[in-house]
């Protein structure tokens, strides 16, 4: 089950989700590896909005980086959620995937598109990139994306923190978008954490 805490961020507040055991076990690392625990925060700012998870994966550090920057990796761990989409392929491809500045497009199983362009390549370490260009009802809220991932080796395995940051449309649209993040885009990064996971767990 989830829980939920309001934890202060800087000059504002996130709302920290986590999943796989007890608030206190969380936020003292005394969950156990095995537990798969996952967090989430939300942060806003202006018209800005991200959240962050952070989750463990049994996975070598190398291994798991290049499993989740993998240039066929979207239709095996976005599978959708709610009434997001899962991805079903990509094309357009413009260069190298390790490479910053290559882009493609992202098709959605409803037939809908984004582009997304790689930011940063660092093996293994870090992966960054940009999503825009959306056909699909974001384009009413959101300009742009912006994803981040770290990879830290630990004891057992890799600890990851993926955080993707939207810049709101209009301020008026903002509250509405900070909703979807929370009622949806959450929900979104956990199934793919926890495919990632699984693809790990079946070795």
């Amino acid at each position: 089950m989830p829980y939920y805490q309001l934890v202060p961020a800087g000059p504002f507040w996130a709302i920290r989700v986590g999943y796989g055991c007890t608030v206190e076990a969380a936020t003292t690392g005394a969950c156990p590896y095995g537990a798969r625990t996952m967090k989430n925060s939300i942060k806003t700012r202006g018209q800005g909005s991200a959240v962050t998870l952070t989750f463990n994966v049994p996975g070598e550090l190398a291994d798991v980086f290049d499993f989740v920057v993998a240039e066929d990796i979207l239709p095996k761990v976005l599978t959708g959620y709610g009434f997001l989409p899962g991805v079903v392929r990509t094309s357009s491809n413009t260069g190298p995937w390790d490479t910053p500045g290559s882009s493609r497009t992202v098709h959605l199983a409803d037939g809908t598109t984004a582009r997304e362009q790689v930011t940063a390549y660092e093996r293994p370490q870090y992966f960054g990139y940009r999503t825009d260009r959306y056909t699909f009802a974001l384009r009413h809220l959101a300009n742009s994306a912006t994803g981040q991932w770290w990879f830290n080796a630990q004891s057992g395995g890799t600890h990851v923190k993926w955080t993707y940051g939207f810049d709101s449309k209009r301020r008026l649209t903002a509250p509405i978008l900070i909703l979807f993040i929370r009622l949806q885009w959450g929900g979104y990064m956990r199934t793919c954490a926890k495919n990632v996971q699984r693809h790990f767990t079946r070795r």
